[in-house]
């Protein structure tokens, strides 16, 4: 398989392309961040999980608790793969030589704005679960 940055005799990478690839490396980056801090969070939620002696406040750490294990064991999975299956379309893109494929960059744009959706509520997540700990600090 070829690889997205590489250059040969046959074909240079367009800007573009290479952009859309630096792009969804940072994504994989951050989705294997993701899920370090889901370990973490999940560990903070049980250390501090027994020092809450309201029912909402119970509530909150359950709900934030299964928010943590859906994301831990599905969301980030999924978008994970579905970043590599997109470097992968690109690599097959170049490899054909067919580097002005649209199907490919409507496609990115999805997946571009999905991955910025799961970080806005990954970020709302942080915010909702240290204003929680805190209170218990």
């Amino acid at each position: 398989m070829i690889s997205p940055i590489a250059t040969t005799k046959n074909y240079i990478l367009q800007p573009s392309l290479l952009a859309k690839h630096m792009k969804t490396l940072e994504w994989l980056s951050a989705t294997a961040f993701w899920k370090k801090e889901m370990l973490f969070f999940r560990k903070l939620l049980d250390e501090y999980a027994g020092k809450f002696t309201a029912d909402d406040d119970h509530k909150k750490v359950h709900h934030l608790q299964n928010i943590v294990t859906y994301y831990k064991d599905e969301l980030i999975d999924s978008l994970a793969a579905k970043l590599r299956l997109h470097e992968k379309k690109l690599a097959d893109m170049l490899e054909t030589k067919d580097e002005l494929n649209t199907v490919y960059i409507k496609e990115h744009i999805a997946l571009m704005q999905e991955l910025q959706s799961a970080n806005d509520q990954v970020r709302d997540y942080k915010e909702e679960l240290f204003c929680l700990i805190e209170k218990a600090m």
